[in-house]
């Protein structure tokens, strides 16, 4: 049971920590056992987590797109 309601917090994009804070809420569930399962199952599918993590996690603006003007502004006629 606690795997399949790991499995749904994955496909809501939650991180470990936002996954045990919700399973104890909502379903009663103690923590170390939310962390203990979370484990194994990153022991057994440990590329399918590598690339979870990487696309959860939160990426930097581009700066240079926002430090530009808009791409085709008039020039300032002097």
């Amino acid at each position: 049971m606690v795997q399949h309601l790991i499995e749904r917090c994955l496909l809501l994009h939650m991180s470990c920590d936002q996954c045990i804070k919700a399973l104890a809420e909502h379903a009663s569930i103690r923590p170390i056992v939310t962390l203990t399962v979370w484990r194994e199952l990153q022991k057994e599918n440990r590329h399918f987590f590598q690339a979870y993590f990487h696309s959860i996690s939160p990426r930097p603006l581009m700066g240079s797109y926002i430090r530009r003007g808009p791409r085709f502004a008039r020039r300032k006629q002097y």
